[in-house]
């Protein structure tokens, strides 16, 4: 599809760039390169069906190539479709098991579930998106990445400044901007751009910067990146925050094949500014993206926690180590926290999150019903296969069968006996099945069916 570009992006661009603005229009009208990451937090995470002869040099668990959203790789969270740019972000940021994170603009969740990756279900990472709509598509993603420490929140920046001053070790700003990084992969999106949008973008990029830098202990990592070309909410913003916050540093990072430095001429010809680093289509094999990482002055410290209570009634315990003796072999008894009558294993307790809007806290284990408790479908992809007393490996025809909604009928009574069973397709666990009398009822959510 042909990218319609405006006059007034082709001024401005041959302004900034002289000769070699050509060679960047050419590039926007090619093809998007597609890509696509593992998810080392699954087992045998290696064991998939495409292709892994195309690594990405800067990402060890990224390659090139395209992958289909209805694949039981895809369905069962061991790949996650991620523009090849994009990924370097979290390379930048370098998570760490136990770091406190903040993913400030985090929607749909690319940049989220690489981080969660990185940190091995460990630390805390709080994924926030101001949009409701796009929050409730990064807390999906996030359950079927099977990831157990993420916060998801949907609030404005504002409202964390309120509870979280210097709390966080990291922040990433993967800032919402004018998006002409990426024409070629959302020609529609031309449609939105102005000189006018762009200053638009800038300015509220700027607000979302100063809530940052008081959400960021003395001593944090900032990252900020856009998927724009734009030196206005690029390095003219960077120069900005900077001069208004002195103890803030930008510093190198490293750049590979097709990587180049930021403009220091775009950004009031601050020399700083070449430590920061641009992708541009026209040379780098991925979308366009401005990156850059940034310290804060002083000592990294712990904030003291003061936890909420659990919410758990009497009885809670009783019904789910019920469950768990019947069907798994083992159960992990830490941060359970009820709402209403659903049963979490939370990623945090901390009574800072009391007042904001919360979509998922760490892991939604299940329901609690009359007199029982009922898995849900976030923790069977959390899960470790060895935990499971009983996997049941479903075959091509029984696979199609239970995704549109229908129930498995066995020829003959099965060795196992539980209720409660992992079903697993091509050595991957996907779904809960509930077995009764030589029939896997079918308990697939009806918002994933087929």
């Amino acid at each position: 599809m042909k990218v319609d570009l405006s006059q007034d992006f082709k001024n401005k661009y041959r302004n900034l760039m002289g000769k070699r603005a050509e060679k960047l229009f050419e590039a926007i009208q090619d093809d998007s390169q597609e890509a696509f990451r593992l998810n080392p937090l699954k087992s045998n995470f290696k064991n998939v069906s495409y292709s892994l002869n195309k690594p990405i040099e800067y990402s060890n668990i990224g390659y090139f190539g395209e992958i289909n959203g209805n694949s039981i790789d895809h369905l069962s969270g061991y790949v996650y479709s991620q523009e090849p740019s994009a990924m370097y972000v979290t390379e930048i940021l370098e998570p760490q098991t136990n770091d406190k994170i903040l993913d400030l603009c985090a929607a749909p969740g690319s940049k989220t579930t690489y981080i969660a990756s990185k940190m091995a279900s460990q630390g805390l990472l709080v994924s926030n998106e101001i949009n409701i709509k796009r929050a409730k598509v990064l807390s999906s993603n996030i359950e079927r990445m099977g990831i157990t420490n993420t916060v998801v929140t949907n609030n404005s920046p504002k409202d964390f400044e309120k509870k979280f001053d210097q709390f966080f070790d990291k922040v990433l700003v993967d800032a919402p901007c004018s998006g002409e990084g990426m024409f070629r992969k959302d020609p529609e999106s031309v449609k939105y751009w102005s000189l006018d949008y762009v200053e638009q973008c800038a300015n509220r990029q700027r607000h979302i910067l100063d809530s940052t830098y008081k959400l960021l202990k003395e001593g944090g990592t900032l990252v900020y990146s856009t998927c724009t070309f734009s030196p206005e909410e690029n390095e003219q913003n960077i120069d900005w925050f900077l001069k208004k916050y002195p103890d803030m540093h930008l510093v190198p990072v490293k750049k590979y094949s097709g990587m180049e430095d930021a403009k220091p001429e775009w950004g009031n010809d601050n020399p700083e500014l070449s430590k920061a680093l641009r992708m541009f289509p026209d040379q780098f094999n991925g979308e366009g993206h401005f990156m850059c990482k940034m310290i804060k002055d002083g000592t990294l410290t712990e904030p003291k926690e003061r936890k909420i209570n659990n919410g758990l009634k009497k009885d809670d315990l009783q019904y789910v180590q019920k469950f768990a003796k019947t069907n798994l072999n083992s159960l992990t008894e830490n941060n359970w926290l009820r709402i209403s009558d659903f049963l979490y294993q939370a990623a945090s307790l901390d009574h800072r999150f009391k007042g904001l809007h919360i979509l998922r806290n760490g892991l939604k284990l299940g329901e609690f019903k009359k007199n029982r408790f009922e898995p849900d479908i976030a923790w069977i992809l959390a899960l470790k296969p060895d935990v499971l007393k009983t996997i049941f490996e479903l075959t091509d025809e029984q696979f199609e069968k239970y995704l549109h909604g229908e129930s498995i009928i066995l020829s003959k009574r099965p060795e196992f006996n539980n209720k409660w069973i992992g079903l697993s397709y091509q050595g991957k666990l996907f779904s809960w099945g509930r077995y009764s009398n030589q029939q896997i009822k079918n308990v697939y959510p009806k918002g994933l069916r087929r």
